[in-house]
């Protein structure tokens, strides 16, 4: 199998060189290309076709949202993953309303964001924790408040944890109850969230959840 082609772009040169050491100690993955600015991260993509954009937020020219956007303008299937020290509701929704499917803090370790160029890779969305447990939140506040759900304290529990791709055994595991608890739960949260299965939970709340007001 080819190995997963990224490209990287980031102002700052020790930062580039840190995400490149970090990702290229997989055998499965290779950087192809380094950009320092929106602007050449777009000419870099246009030239290479990677399998994955690493794309800072904070860049000269164009930020990372705005080149994320060109991209996907060029190509809807480009597979795109923010990496920034950003967490914000306003950062969140313009990268999701961008197009990114990938949103990894900078100090993310070794492992989380070699996995993490890995699922993008494939189509996944992929969030840091905190970002995924800011997704749930205010998915869960929204929803509450416009159609009077109330969610009990395990509910949202397991909700957050679905959010964050775990299976029910990784759930029932995290939480220590048996996981035909876990599939009840998650089906009274489909039937009070009137979602019809398990993907769109998890779709509505990333995609639908949390949009700008």
């Amino acid at each position: 199998m080819d190995p997963i082609k990224v490209i990287i772009a980031d102002d700052h040169y020790l930062v580039r060189y840190g995400i490149r050491s970090a990702i290229e100690k997989a055998e499965d993955i290779t950087v192809v290309g380094e950009a320092g600015s929106g602007k050449e991260a777009i000419e870099l993509f246009e030239e290479l076709n990677p399998d994955v954009s690493v794309i800072d937020i904070t860049m000269p020219n164009l930020n990372g949202i705005e080149t994320t956007r060109s991209i996907i303008k060029m190509d809807p299937g480009a597979k795109i993953m923010i990496l920034s020290m950003h967490i914000n509701e306003e950062y969140l929704n313009q990268v999701l309303n961008a197009g990114a499917i990938g949103y990894l803090f900078k100090n993310c370790d070794k492992q989380e964001l070699i996995e993490g160029v890995r699922s993008v890779a494939t189509g996944e969305k992929v969030f840091s924790k905190k970002i995924s447990e800011l997704m749930t939140a205010r998915y869960v506040n929204q929803h509450n408040d416009a159609t009077g759900t109330i969610l009990t304290p395990r509910e949202k529990e397991i909700l957050e944890l679905i959010s964050q791709g775990n299976t029910s055994q990784q759930i029932a595991g995290l939480l220590i109850i048996s996981p035909r608890t876990v599939e009840t739960h998650r089906t009274n949260l489909m039937r009070k969230l009137e979602i019809r299965n398990t993907a769109g939970l998890v779709r509505y709340a990333i995609e639908n959840g949390f949009t700008m007001d």
